[in-house]
């Protein structure tokens, strides 16, 4: 009777890692698994879309709508590039940090300005810049809030009567506007040398309801939405006289 042959098991690119980094010298191994993760993951989503693109070709052939398929091949193209920039980050030394709140100042864009759009009040989230989620090296930063032009038009009130309104539009982005003014001159080069390898979707701030000590992180968004993302610790400074 012959024997059994044992085959190896690749690890699958989707089995999840738990990283535990009890000392600053734990981080290293720690951030080396999580490339080694990356690297898996990628090779994974790629595969995946290779066969988006096969069961496109297919469709086309055939005549059949393809509607669903370019988009599914469009979102999976966006991961690949999503855990490509992660790679990335950890491989410039940033760790990974928890999702804290964050007041975003700067968001990664390629075009020229942000599709028009018009609000009665001028510091709608309508005229929040958004991020492109663009691939590593390409882009600018723009300040998270875009100029707006301003015209009056006239309207009625509740009761009917004539009144004087104010509708703002859309205009040209802003540059990015550092959101503390005393700060040392190490953690703004820190934040310029990460802004340098426009990599993170979107920089921000720690919200910090009770110090003067923020947090400098960047963040990647994830392409499937839902507010998923990933943060990174860029820089932290702390003034003794605040404990």
């Amino acid at each position: 009777m012959d024997e059994p042959v044992e085959t190896a098991v690749e690890p699958s690119a989707a089995d999840d890692l738990t990283l535990v980094a009890l000392t600053p010298a734990d981080m290293v191994p720690a951030q080396t698994d999580l490339m080694t993760w990356c690297d898996r993951k990628v090779a994974a989503v790629q595969r995946e879309l290779a066969d988006l693109e096969a069961n496109l070709e297919i469709a086309e052939t055939a005549g059949l709508k393809m509607r669903g398929i370019e988009a599914a091949v469009n979102r999976t193209a966006k991961r690949i590039v999503y855990y490509e920039k992660l790679k990335a980050a950890v491989e410039a030394g940033y760790v990974v940090v928890p999702n804290f709140p964050i007041d975003i100042f700067a968001v990664r864009v390629r075009r020229g300005k942000q599709r028009e759009t018009t609000d009665d009040y001028s510091r709608s989230s309508k005229f929040e810049a958004k991020p492109e989620l663009l691939p590593a090296g390409e882009g600018r930063y723009v300040d998270e809030r875009v100029f707006t032009s301003s015209e009056e038009y006239e309207a009625k009130n509740y009761d009917g009567k004539p009144i004087i309104k104010t509708r703002y539009t859309s205009a040209d982005y802003d540059v990015v506007d550092f959101p503390v003014s005393v700060v040392k001159p190490s953690i703004l080069q820190a934040t310029q040398q990460a802004m340098a390898l426009k990599l993170f979707d979107q920089m921000g701030i720690v919200q910090n309801q009770v110090g003067n000590d923020p947090i400098v992180v960047g963040q990647l968004l994830d392409p499937r939405g839902n507010r998923r993302c990933v943060t990174f610790f860029v820089a932290w400074w702390l003034d003794t006289a605040s404990l």
